[in-house]
This record gives C-alpha cells, sequence and structure tokens, in this order.
C-alpha cells in the first residue's frame, strides 16, 4: 500500500509540472490508463499457453503524461505505475514499478493517426520473480501507434527492456534463466 501512495504523490507532483508546461506553450497534459499483457520475452515460445489463457498476464497500468506540440512532431514524457502480471509453471507472480516514456511521434493525417516511439526508464518497486536484492532500475524502449479524438486517445505499443533479469525461484525453476520483460500495451489517455 505504500508504494501505491508514494507512485500517486509521484503521479500528482509530475501532474503539476506538465499544468506549468500547458500554460506555457499551449500544449495539453493529461491521464492515462490501461492493460498490458506480459509475455517475459517469450511471446512464441509460449504461444500455445497464451491462447489456452490469455487473462494470465493481464495487468495494468495508469499515469500521466505531457504532450509538446512541434509541428507534426511532438514530445510526450510520461510517468506511470505498472503492475506486471507473469505466469510460469503455473505460478503467478507480480510486478510492480514506476515507468517514464519519453516519447517522440509524428502526426498523420492530421493529429488523427500517430506513430511514436522512444526510451523508457524504470524503477521497481517489487519484483516477485526476483530476491529482494535486486537492481531497481532498467530501461527499455517503446513504440507504437495511437488514434485521437480531439482529447480522447486510444495506442497499441510495443515494449521491452534492455537489459535481462537473472531469475531464481526453487519452486518455478530448476536453475538461472535470463530473460526479459516483453509486452503489449493498450492504452486510452484523455488530454485536458
Amino acid at each position: 500500500m505504500k508504494t501505491i501512495i508514494k507512485s500517486m504523490i509521484l503521479i500528482f507532483g509530475m501532474l503539476l509540472c506538465f499544468e506549468s508546461v500547458q500554460a506555457q506553450t499551449g500544449s495539453g497534459f493529461g491521464i492515462k490508463g490501461g492493460t498490458n499483457y506480459n509475455s517475459n520475452g517469450q511471446y512464441f515460445k509460449d504461444a500455445e499457453a497464451v491462447w489456452g489463457n490469455p487473462w494470465n498476464n493481464l495487468g495494468y497500468n495508469v499515469g500521466v503524461f505531457g504532450k509538446l506540440n512541434l509541428g507534426p512532431l511532438y514530445l510526450r514524457p510520461e510517468l506511470g505505475y505498472t503492475n506486471l502480471k507473469s505466469e510460469i509453471n503455473n505460478v503467478q507472480l507480480t510486478t510492480e514499478r514506476l515507468d517514464a516514456p519519453v516519447l517522440v511521434g509524428i502526426n498523420l493525417l492530421g493529429s488523427l493517426v500517430s506513430v511514436f516511439g522512444g526510451p523508457s526508464f524504470h524503477y521497481y518497486l517489487q519484483d516477485g520473480l526476483r530476491d529482494f536484492d535486486y537492481e531497481k532500475y532498467n530501461a527499455g524502449y517503446q513504440f507504437g501507434v495511437g488514434l485521437n479524438f480531439n482529447g480522447i486517445g486510444l495506442d497499441l505499443r510495443y515494449e521491452r527492456v534492455l537489459q535481462g533479469q537473472t531469475v531464481m525461484i526453487e519452486d518455478v525453476f530448476t536453475g538461472n534463466n535470463d530473460f526479459r520483460f516483453q509486452q503489449l500495451l493498450l492504452g486510452l489517455s484523455f488530454k485536458f
């Protein structure tokens, strides 16, 4: 519960920062949320398990964003809380983290459609896949496509972390395994 409260305080602080950016540049800020499907880097290997029960690795994310329009290009920094689910050998594990993607996009068809990409920085609050003694920071990348209708946006993203984790769980694995979080995110956003 403490990590969620800390996350909300950070998100509120970022929201205030984005409000001042909006007032100075005419660009907007908003809130976002959605679902994410985590595969731990094994989309194709685990395709049969995914087809059998797709809800096992379904998580969620919430956060805030700012958007700075630069003509057809835009800059969109975000801050959010992500809850990742992982099912490995019928054991359900949860990872919680703060994410800060910095996306650069281009508007197509006016601003109706956009494509975007950029780095994503992660701070792990809790990781059920690893012991308490692990590196809390990581980075990755995101890219995707979005639809925008006035202040409402819908986007589909792919994300992968750059640095793999060494996971040691006695009840799940028989040794060391190295993998990277890899997820698809479907999000809805409201720009003010």
